[in-house]
């Protein structure tokens, strides 16, 4: 009720405005015809004789006026009735408000940055809700496992052999968990980070050799062949963040490949950029997948429990993106993947 009141108030408002713009002009103009009556310009008995008629226009025109005003007075408000409509319908969670209003070049600039808005704050409802129900879903999935094996473990007769599995599997699940909660932290931060701290110059291909070392477990137990091929590259980024980048990258090359397989990791200058690319011979990728890789909790196929997180991929591009950088992926299904992360070598003038 008290918009509706502020909404009269308004139009009310406008409409004096009008109207006391109309009742002005007349009234100047009345002036206008007495000064120039009394400079002998215009007929005095003219003038005088007319006077029972303007005596009765006067009030007539006034009037008018007002009901003109009324009326007219509510078009120009319109479009900011619309406008405060939708507003209000966003505000109280309605993301499909949209202004349709077709007026003058500075409405409809208004009217389109309104509804882009209205459909940016629309996806990122969207996406809320896809991160909050992922993310319970992901969570979830390990703790019951861990929760089921760990009552299964409680039994006297259970074998040895048995109880180890079980435990095997509740490290393996607990290790889940600890690396979902910590790519969950980690894309908080770069997520929220506009500008790049913290950078200094170092070896590049010495900062990968050291995260290969790092994933050493992964890609022995699975009997992986290596073939790394590093030029000697120093660049000038946040080197912690980008150990992040390569162990993801590295990270999921060993988890697609087969035992025995192979991953091909290189590092060369391309066009005054630092290239790495990261390449397995695993199952690879459908084509209608990767442009969603990259997505927060998006993951291949439907073995999840094998996959991860689907948070990795996100973190990476992230990162790369602060750095002013590109990441790309390429693949043949059933025969290879390829991550290529593009960086620059230069940066405030410092050259690597």
């Amino acid at each position: 009720m008290k918009k509706r009141w502020e909404r009269l108030g308004l139009s009310f408002l406008f409409t004096l405005i009008i109207f006391a713009i109309f009742e002005i002009t007349a009234l100047l103009m009345l002036a206008l015809v007495y000064l120039l009556m009394n400079l002998g310009v215009i007929n005095r008995v003219l003038i005088r004789g007319s006077f029972p008629v303007l005596a009765v226009a006067l009030p007539a025109s006034a009037i008018v006026g007002s009901v003109v005003a009324f009326i007219f007075g509510r078009i120009p408000l319109r479009p900011i009735k619309e406008l405060i409509n939708a507003t209000n319908k966003l505000a109280a969670g309605d993301f499909s408000a949209r202004i349709t209003f077709h007026r003058t070049s500075e409405f409809r600039e208004l009217r389109d940055s309104f509804n882009r808005m209205a459909q940016e704050l629309n996806s990122i409802e969207m996406l809320r809700n896809d991160f909050v129900n992922n993310f319970s879903h992901e969570f979830k999935t390990p703790i019951v496992s861990i929760k089921g094996f760990a009552e299964l473990i409680k039994k006297e007769e259970l074998p040895k052999e048995e109880r180890n599995e079980y435990l095997d599997i509740i490290m393996r699940e607990s290790s889940r968990l600890a690396a979902m909660a910590t790519n969950v932290l980690n894309l908080s931060r770069v997520e929220n980070q506009t500008i790049l701290t913290e950078r200094k110059r170092f070896n590049l291909s010495e900062q990968i050799r050291r995260c290969i070392l790092l994933m050493q477990t992964g890609w022995e137990s699975k009997d992986l062949d290596l073939n790394i091929d590093l030029q000697e590259i120093n660049i000038y980024a946040n080197e912690e963040m980008l150990s992040q980048v390569w162990l993801n990258l590295l990270d999921n090359a060993v988890k697609f490949s087969a035992s025995g397989g192979r991953i091909d990791i290189t590092l060369r200058e391309a066009a005054g950029q630092a290239e790495v690319t990261v390449q397995d011979y695993g199952r690879g990728i459908p084509a209608e997948e990767i442009p969603h890789i990259f997505e927060k909790f998006y993951q291949r196929g439907s073995d999840h429990a094998a996959q991860g997180n689907g948070l990795g991929l996100t973190l990476v591009r992230r990162i790369v993106e602060l750095h002013g950088g590109t990441v790309d992926c390429a693949s043949e299904p059933a025969r290879w993947t390829a991550f290529t992360v593009r960086l620059p070598m230069m940066q405030k003038g410092i050259e690597g």
